[in-house]
């Protein structure tokens, strides 16, 4: 670990959480004290408070004390990188789940050897053990919990993993708390169903348990704490890393900044490719009459006698509207899609009593 002050560090680590503690600030109120001002207590703050559950993911996974403690270590470094992407700003606790079980499973590959002696190992021990017990188990749980909603896995990781209250958890997530309580209960049962279907058969209450074991087990060293907040501080500012951030941590790290980014790339060809379809679709359904410029209003109007002429000109009526994208293209930082296309707006004319006089035209518009 860093060879820095460790009484100094965690003297000042304790000052800031009772700090922030009385002031009464929410995840998302820390996190923007951290991105605005890289506030280093407001950071603290979030890593005292998360670290426990961080923990208990990577162990889970890893089932290696020393691994585990790499990813934590790494999943806060991951916080420091993306906090501006944390949406919303109050589910810090639900997006740094979900980055520390893609960060331990990323050290769990990187560590193939070790992996495949532990499972031989399993396979020479004594299974005979409750379901909860089992390291499958484990490994089920935390593939189900990640794959259900968000709103359902807020709740649980506040609740279960977290051992918060509902009330506070409300606090949290900006919401009442009988919302907070019907998703826990909806969460349970949902992630049970789902276990069951893989063969792990767990009631809602054995599950709740299994969770709450996991995060009183969980304690975080205060010498783990300290240098992960110094070296995230470090990090984030681009300073030395060599004696601070070990080679298998800034290894981990930059593995899943880019797993991560290649999600986001994914996801932005999904968008694109379905403003594409969305737009072939639209082409396929446009009206013949649309497709077809229509005879000018003025060239087919017939002349009317001088007696039978209207007093004003036909009013124009919009009825309809067709759009051909024609180019899309991403701004440079990935943050906007723009669409360059062609608008068909098919024009019918009534006159003053409001009849129809079967004369109009299509108007053709370029928009961006």
């Amino acid at each position: 670990m860093a060879a820095t002050p460790l009484q100094a560090v965690l003297h000042r680590l304790r000052r800031s959480w009772l700090r922030r503690d009385e002031a009464g600030l929410t995840d998302g109120e820390l996190l923007e004290c951290f991105i605005a001002r890289r506030d280093e207590d407001a950071f603290a703050a979030l890593v005292l408070r998360h670290g426990p559950m961080v923990l208990a993911v990577c162990r889970r996974v890893l089932r290696n004390e020393a691994d585990a403690e790499d990813a934590f270590q790494a999943t806060f470094l991951v916080l420091v990188k993306k906090a501006a992407t944390v949406r919303p700003r109050g589910q810090v606790g639900n997006w740094l789940y979900g980055v520390a079980h893609t960060t331990a499973l990323k050290a769990r590959a990187m560590n193939t050897r070790r992996s495949a002696k532990e499972r031989e190992a399993a396979a020479r021990a004594n299974l005979q053990v409750p379901a909860e017990d089992c390291p499958q188990s484990h490994a089920l749980l935390d593939q189900e919990l990640k794959a259900l909603p968000d709103k359902y896995r807020a709740a649980i990781v506040l609740c279960e993993l977290e051992g918060q209250s509902i009330k506070e958890a409300a606090r949290q997530l900006g919401c009442p708390p009988g919302t907070v309580g019907a998703r826990l209960t909806r969460g349970r049962r949902l992630l049970a169903r789902r276990l069951a279907r893989r063969g792990l058969a767990l009631s809602a209450g054995g599950i709740a348990a299994m969770l709450a074991r996991d995060a009183t087990a969980a304690g975080v060293p205060p010498e783990l704490t300290a240098a992960t907040v110094t070296a995230s501080m470090l990090f984030g500012a681009g300073g030395p890393a060599p004696g601070v951030i070990s080679a298998p941590v800034a290894a981990l790290t930059d593995g899943v900044l880019k797993t991560m980014l290649l999600t986001r790339l994914k996801l932005a060809a999904a968008v694109l490719l379905a403003v594409v379809v969305a737009a072939g679709i639209g082409l396929l359904l446009l009206p013949a009459r649309a497709s077809e410029p229509l005879p000018s209003a003025k060239a087919e109007r017939p002349a009317a006698p001088e007696g039978d002429r209207p007093a004003s000109e036909p009013k124009p009526i919009a009825v309809q509207e067709d759009a051909i994208i024609r180019q899309v293209a991403w701004s440079s930082d990935g943050k906007t899609l723009a669409t360059v296309g062609l608008t068909l707006e098919s024009i019918w004319f009534k006159d003053d009593n409001g009849k129809d006089t079967d004369q109009g035209e299509t108007l053709p518009n370029m928009t961006v």
